[in-house]
């Protein structure tokens, strides 16, 4: 079962994100900003993170920031977000996004940007295995 950690300010929308993606079969641990999202990443080891931009005592970049140089910094990110304009893709890009969502977004895409993810992770870890064990 894949962990998904949603990092979000928004109490509704992170726990209907929550419930769906349990709903989905996925193992989901919830964090209310940037902060709090850095050290569940330590205890839950999420296969993918989705994070929100704008948040209060550590937003979205900050804790992409913090993210890339952690032990932790190959587990994929994906922000929803209400910033999409180019210049905060770019920002999100140069700090190692792999994807952008929309708020607001549909389920299914959601779910389809976080299979994408976990598909990549799992064809790498392949790729590994095959070349150097």
């Amino acid at each position: 079962m894949a962990k998904i950690l949603i990092i979000d300010d928004e109490v509704r929308l992170r726990e209907t994100i929550c419930e769906l993606l349990s709903y989905a079969g996925y193992d989901v641990l919830d964090a209310q900003d940037g902060m709090d999202g850095l050290q569940k990443v330590e205890r839950f080891i999420p296969d993918v993170i989705l994070c929100d931009i704008m948040m209060p005592i550590l937003d979205g970049y900050g804790f992409m920031e913090k993210h890339k140089i952690s032990d932790y910094s190959n587990i994929p990110v994906i922000f929803l977000t209400a910033r999409i304009e180019l210049k905060d893709q770019e920002k999100g890009n140069n700090l190692g996004i792999k994807g952008y969502l929309k708020k607001p977004f549909i389920f299914k895409e959601l779910k389809n940007i976080i299979e994408l993810q976990l598909t990549l992770a799992n064809t790498t870890k392949s790729v590994i295995n095959k070349f150097f064990i």
